[in-house]
């Protein structure tokens, strides 16, 4: 029976005390391997050394008083360990008892939780590990041995500071057993990287102290994880994170980050650099406001449209934008709502500051617009051009002028003024278009006061056009700004009409609209201006030219600045003019004949003139020759530009006479006011009208000069004053070709065009007059 039962019993009996027989099941309960090896030892020896008492005191007498004997007591195991268990002892017969033995509940219950942590320990996939004080692995379960691996022998008593590859990790170990031995009991964490077969791993370990009852260290105990594939991912995720951030931080536009309130709470570098962010202040005062509140985006009328992203709508925007900093901006861009766990997260708006193309669009529409009039303009200005050559007089050029500008839609009225003889205003000679009296209720002067501040003044003063863009504003024109404004005009223009240094007046233009004469608008007015100056000047000569009668004026010149007369006062000789000729470069070709001195003396006196390039001497007899100056000359330049010509010109003793040939429509005050500008010291001695002969002069004269280009005129008229067709030549066909820039042979081909031409001329005259 004692062998069958499973429970643990023995048959023992109490004097002496020891085992008579046992069972398998006891034998195991005390940790022997054979129930034989118990039979015959004594009893007590089972029971721990402090329990041995009890046996006579308690045990044996209650035995044989009561036949029985029930209690816990703590168990001697073979190896040493103790352990709680309870007896069951009932009497066989006066010396023998039967002994029944069990483990106490919490004994099962400890033994089945260590156990089950044991066999937790050996299946988890982490590694577990138990360090001694000097770091040493005194412990460590299989896991631990795949992460790291290794054997269990071969870690066993092993540093752990051997397992790691980095310096900074060593020095964390170190730490911790730093940390250890100041009996910090915190629950600490550390990373270190392992070589193994497989590569490095990265493993992490979460430790504390190893639990001592007496409070001293004894190491530490951690867990271990290989954590490579997540700081891998994590690693990933820090790169994406952060090039997310560096891409949204440095997108080329404006990014806003919104709450679910539509608070703005981010703005990246490019939003800040177009909101106009001070470079003093880290942030902008926008942030943590509602969107749909800024002035600047009420101001829009489209602060509602921020509300639909609520719904889920993408929206999209186009509007001016001035921020709380002043900073203007044309902003155009998208709202994408965002959403987490189904609920409206706020938004995230991309803009785009469009101004510079705005701008763009805005100066292109100008320039379109501005294109568009000035098309219109230069056709204006081109059919005023044509006709300006068909008008016979200066009158009626003006006229048909400032006609043609009123009559087109793009200016109100238009005059023409020329300076007042010996006087300071600027007088019409013509206008038209709709000025309500504006033109004679003004007053317009050349000097520098405030009439003479305005375009009309400024343009007769150097010579360009000069404009008022916007007369409200403009402080040069408050003299007449009542008197234009009344009538609607908002700009003006005044264009100098010029022919070479002469200013015959100014064309003023008005328009309704501001800002109506751009620069390329100026241009074309001074392209005319310069077309109706040189008409002006054309008809002044071609009055001269096929004049019957003549206005001949005599001047009697003292004024040392004039060339000649200083000349023949400082070598004591006579000159004469005896020709002159314009060149293409604007200088003149004067002829002079010399009396009463060497021709290279009065060579060598004048080329130190500012006013001469240079002197060539044609003939040399001795006292007595002819030279030929090149040298500017402001007084033959007026006469020519005044229609005039020099018929007569002599000095002698540094006195000079002069005489002069006008059409009779010539402003003789004007041109003698000219004159004297230039030279000072010079009177008018004689003022007579002449008649010229009446053999038809005009006919011939006009059908000569229509026959004759202008290289022929000069190459003959050059070789005429030059003595070229003198016997023997004074001036060879070289020399006039270098005083024309021309080569010698272009030179003898002009020349003999002109001669065919001229005897061709007065062939035809004498067929059609001299019959």
């Amino acid at each position: 029976m004692l062998a069958a039962s499973p429970a643990a019993m023995a048959v023992i009996e109490t004097d002496p005390a020891e085992h008579i027989a046992v069972n398998q099941p006891y034998a195991d309960l005390y940790g022997f391997p054979h129930s034989d090896a118990l039979s015959g030892t004594p009893w007590p020896q089972r029971l721990a050394a402090d329990e041995r008492a009890r046996i006579e005191q308690e045990i044996f007498p209650a035995c044989h008083e009561q036949d029985q004997w029930r209690g816990t007591v703590t168990g001697l195991h073979r190896d040493g360990t103790t352990f709680p268990h309870h007896l069951s002892i009932a009497r066989l017969d006066d010396s023998h008892f039967i002994c029944t033995a069990r483990e106490s509940h919490e004994r099962l219950t400890r033994d089945r939780e260590l156990e089950r942590y044991k066999t937790i320990i050996d299946t988890v996939d982490d590694g577990i590990y138990v360090l001694d004080e000097n770091l040493r692995f005194a412990f460590v379960n299989e896991a631990m041995c795949k992460l790291t691996g290794l054997q269990r022998e071969d870690l066993i008593g092993t540093p752990v500071v051997d397992l790691f590859e980095y310096d900074d990790e060593v020095a964390a170990a170190e730490e911790i057993r730093r940390r250890a031995v100041e009996n910090d009991t915190s629950i600490g964490t550390v990373q270190a990287t392992v070589p193994t077969a497989d590569g490095d791993r990265t493993l992490e370990a979460r430790y504390r102290l190893y639990p001592d009852p007496d409070g001293e260290y004894r190491g530490s105990i951690g867990v271990v994880r290989d954590v490579t594939d997540r700081e891998q991912r994590e690693q990933e995720l820090r790169t994406a994170r952060q090039f997310n951030e560096e891409l949204v931080e440095n997108a080329p536009f404006g990014m806003f980050r919104l709450d679910e309130n539509f608070r703005i709470t981010y703005e990246n570098s490019r939003a800040e650099e177009i909101i106009g962010l001070p470079d003093d202040e880290e942030e902008s005062a926008a942030i943590g406001e509602d969107i749909r509140n800024l002035p600047s985006i009420v101001e829009t009328g489209q602060a509602d449209l921020f509300t639909r992203l609520q719904d889920g709508e993408t929206i999209e925007f186009e509007f001016p934008f001035e921020s709380i900093y002043g900073k203007e901006a044309y902003f155009t861009g998208r709202g994408v709502p965002l959403y987490r766990d189904g609920e409206f997260d706020g938004a995230v708006l991309m803009a785009i500051d469009i101004s510079d193309r705005r701008q763009h669009e805005r100066d292109l529409e100008r320039q379109r617009d501005e294109l568009e009039t000035l098309d219109r303009i230069n056709k204006l200005l081109l059919e005023i051009a044509r006709d300006l050559f068909t008008s016979p007089t200066r009158a009626e050029i003006e006229q048909m002028v400032c006609d043609r500008l009123a009559a087109s839609d793009l200016y109100q009225f238009a005059w023409i003024g020329e300076p007042e003889p010996d006087g300071n205003r600027i007088l019409p000679r013509a206008s038209a278009g709709v000025d309500e009296g504006y033109v004679d209720s003004i007053t317009v002067t050349m000097t520098e006061t405030d009439t003479g501040q305005g375009p009309g003044g400024r343009a007769l003063r150097t010579g360009s056009v000069q404009v008022s863009q916007d007369i409200r504003s403009d402080s040069s024109f408050e003299p007449w700004r009542e008197q234009a404004l009344a009538r609607g005009i908002k700009s003006a223009a005044a264009v100098p009409l010029v022919h070479g240094d002469t200013t015959y007046g100014i064309l003023a233009v008005y328009a309704t609209r501001p800002l109506a004469f751009s620069h390329r608008e100026q241009a074309a007015f001074d392209t005319l201006g310069n077309a109706v100056g040189f008409a002006t000047n054309a008809i002044e000569n071609r009055n001269l030219l096929f004049a019957d009668t003549v206005v001949e004026l005599e001047f009697e010149v003292t004024d040392s600045d004039l060339l000649f007369v200083r000349l023949s006062e400082q070598l004591g000789c006579d000159l004469t003019i005896t020709g002159y000729v314009e060149s293409a470069a604007g200088t003149w070709s004067v002829y002079l004949r010399v009396d009463g001195a060497a021709p290279t003396a009065v060579r060598d006196v004048a080329v130190a003139d500012s006013g001469v390039e240079q002197v060539r001497v044609i003939t040399d007899e001795d006292d007595t020759g002819l030279l030929e100056c090149v040298m500017t000359g402001p007084a033959l330049t007026a006469l020519t530009e005044r229609g005039a010509i020099l018929t007569v010109g002599r000095v002698a003793d540094g006195r000079g006479q002069f005489c002069i040939e006008a059409p009779q429509s010539t402003d003789v005050r004007r041109l003698v006011a000219r004159l004297q500008t230039v030279y000072p010291d010079s009177t008018l001695v004689a003022q007579r009208e002449r008649d010229r002969p009446v053999q038809k002069a005009s006919e011939l004269r006009q059908s000569v000069a229509e026959r004759l280009t202008a290289k022929q005129q000069e190459a003959l008229t050059r070789a005429y004053h030059a003595g070229y067709f003198e016997w023997p030549r004074q001036s060879t066909g070289s020399d006039i070709a270098a005083a024309m820039d021309v080569a010698e042979t272009t030179f003898h081909y002009h020349l003999r065009n002109a001669l065919e031409t001229l005897v061709a001329a007065l062939t035809d005259i004498g067929d059609g007059y001299y019959d």
